[in-house]
């Protein structure tokens, strides 16, 4: 009795101490926004509610039904005949109509809504059940995802149609319509099981979800389809009407399908129980790496590693995501789409990729975040902050009000030091008062005249953000290299510059387009004659002899990251040439290159390249306009490999 009583005692004691072990190591846990904004509804914390009008809390929507139709950010938002009515519930079928789905008749989408059965696309001889939309916050496009119907029934999973709406153009076009068509002709039918739909590359737990959800879990099923589930909220009732979450995996409770205030912060259970701010993350603590690298896990474009399984950071050896302070380097690969100078970017979601090509997270006075310029918790467009904190000319705190169009937002920094030191931070926050002085100064810098909310001269994002990148349409995406692309650009890569793109594509503008020309068409063609004219033009100011500013000529830049095989010096182009030239280059191993130019007695009149690089494929330029016309020569030498090319200038 007595040797039962003792093991009863140690096994009370045992419970005690495993109790209290477990209350130490265990983990904070999601509460979601709702609960944060219980508390950060009010100017003494920080009023956050407008991060419930952002994209972040609004990439995806649940449309069970036609509650929030045409109602930006919450609802199905195609109307393209502009009758008031939802193209779903018009029943529009593009085999009836002239579109970009012409090629896929008579199979071509039909959209469909019924009160019982909710929104539908039907594809060949099977409908499928939309229930959540990507977009439609009114700037970019639409996506509608569906779950898809098979011979066994539904997909477990998640998948994004082929059909995309544009919103500034009302116009569909295709997305990846390969994934669903071969030819013209359905790859899904009445007759396909899951094992069939999990083929499909538009899975949305194995492409978007790392970025379209918080705390994220993956898993395949037996049918080998990607699933995937977010953290639960800690009272679903908070929730009730809400359509930017959703029970994705059918446990009966809420996801958190969007980027929430826990995404950003990390899991706030003990915060919201305490009040205690030590038990939340603030990025403002951060350093700025690790703060750049928080937005950069999803405005970046790649894979994860170590398999590339997944199109956004995550360690898919072991599926375990990121958290909060982490690097996106370990998770994630490089796989942005860039133009020919192999930096800017021609593809959206890379503003990360971009801001590490810019001298900002190095700047000598302090590195520059993300967060400085935007704030992700109001309702501005781009959230583009509306106030920022400096100091007055006598070391006080002084509050700017900012936004991008009239310059405030990059003159509360750049005032008071180079090319703006006569510019005080006085004069910006009383910006009203003081147009005239920061105008005259600020056209000193830009030659132009100061009409940055007119016409946008002078506006200092239309020279140092072009939109050069596609979201929905060409050039909807401001770039973040704080680069001002140089027309000699175009003449060497057939890419955009910021004068054309921003400006002088347009007659109508300023300064027009030199008479060239320009039309819609020439902007998806940088090396037509028409754009190669104007950068001809526009290179009397702007380039290596320009009369305003001069531009270095084009360096060497590293076009793509895949290892080739074997040395390639390629044939120059264009050849013949007048001034200016592109040569590209591969090394499949790394070792220092030499590139030089001879002229026709086989004098060295130039050098390009004389430097160690990695194995890659890469690009220079040649700027011959200081040279005469005639035959000249370029020459590679690398440890293993010479070689020699002839072109030719024509002036």
């Amino acid at each position: 009795m007595k040797k039962f009583s003792q093991l009863i005692n140690i096994c009370v004691i045992s419970f005690f101490i495993l109790g209290i072990y477990t209350q130490v190591i265990a983990q904070p846990t999601y509460v979601g926004p709702e609960r944060c904004l219980q508390c950060h509804n009010n100017p003494g914390l920080g009023d956050k509610t407008g991060w419930r009008t952002s994209m972040h809390a609004n990439g995806y929507t649940a449309v069970l039904d036609d509650t929030h139709s045409l109602e930006d950010l919450y609802g199905v938002v195609n109307d393209y005949d502009g009758n008031g009515i939802d193209d779903f519930k018009d029943g529009l079928d593009f085999n009836t109509i002239s579109s970009n789905f012409d090629s896929y008749k008579p199979n071509a989408p039909i959209l469909g809504y019924t009160a019982e059965g909710g929104y539908t696309i039907t594809i060949g001889d099977v409908t499928h059940k939309v229930l959540m939309t990507y977009g439609g916050s009114g700037l970019y496009k639409q996506r509608y995802m569906m779950r898809v119907q098979t011979s066994e029934g539904y997909s477990n999973g998640y998948y994004v149609s082929p059909v995309q709406y544009n919103e500034k153009t009302k116009e569909y076009v295709v997305y990846h319509g390969s994934d669903w068509y071969d030819g013209n002709t359905p790859k899904y039918t009445s007759a396909t099981g899951l094992a069939d739909i999990a083929q499909n590359s538009r899975n949305i737990a194995k492409n978007c979800s790392g970025c379209h959800s918080n705390g994220l879990e993956l898993w395949q099923d037996a049918n080998g389809e990607w699933l995937m589930k977010g953290a639960p909220h800690e009272d679903d009732a908070l929730y009730e009407g809400m359509v930017n979450v959703f029970d994705v995996d059918g446990d009966g409770k809420l996801d958190q399908i969007n980027t929430t205030c826990e995404r950003c912060h990390g899991p706030g259970s003990e915060h919201a129980a305490s009040g205690d701010k030590t038990k939340i993350i603030n990025p403002a603590d951060l350093t700025a790496d690790q703060a750049n690298n928080l937005c950069g896990m999803c405005h970046s474009r790649g894979k994860s590693k170590p398999n590339n399984t997944f199109g956004f950071p995550f360690d898919d050896e072991n599926l375990v995501g990121w958290s909060v302070g982490d690097m996106v380097e370990p998770l994630y690969t490089d796989g942005g789409g860039n133009w020919g100078d192999g930096i800017t970017s021609q593809k959206h979601h890379q503003q990360f990729y971009d801001l590490y090509e810019s001298s900002k997270p190095t700047f000598q006075f302090h590195q520059v975040t993300c967060f400085e310029c935007h704030d992700v918790h109001n309702e501005v467009k781009h959230h583009i902050r509306a106030v920022v904190e400096e100091e007055d000319s006598t070391g006080n705190p002084l509050m700017i009000t900012t936004e991008n169009d009239n310059n405030t937002l990059c003159l509360s920094c750049h005032a008071t030091h180079g090319d703006f030191e006569a510019i005080s931070t006085e004069m910006v926050a009383d910006y009203e008062n003081n147009i005239d002085g920061i105008g005259a100064i600020v056209s000193q810098h830009t030659k132009h005249p100061y009409d940055p909310t007119g016409t946008g001269a002078s506006r200092c994002s239309k020279c140092h953000m072009a939109k050069t990148a596609k979201s929905a349409i060409a050039y909807d995406i401001h770039g973040h290299t704080f680069e001002v692309l140089r027309p000699e650009k175009t003449k060497a890569y057939n890419m955009p510059n910021s004068c054309a793109v921003s400006c002088h594509g347009n007659a109508e503008k300023p300064g027009g387009d030199f008479g060239v020309g320009i039309t819609v068409a020439d902007f998806t063609d940088w090396g037509g004659a028409a754009q190669q004219s104007l950068a001809d033009s526009l290179m009397k100011y702007y380039g290596p002899e320009g009369s305003w500013w001069v531009g270095d000529p084009v360096s060497v830049d590293l076009v793509d990251l895949e290892v080739p095989s074997e040395f390639v010096l390629s044939q120059n182009y264009p050849n013949p040439f007048n001034p200016t030239t592109i040569i590209n280059f591969s090394v499949p191993e790394e070792g220092n290159v030499r590139i030089a130019i001879y002229n026709a007695v086989g004098e060295e009149v130039d050098v390009l390249v004389n430097s160690h690089k990695n194995a890659g494929n890469y690009s220079t330029g040649w700027n011959a306009s200081s040279f005469s016309s005639g035959v000249y020569f370029y020459r590679i030498e690398t440890n293993n490999f010479v070689q020699t090319k002839k072109m030719l200038l024509m002036k």
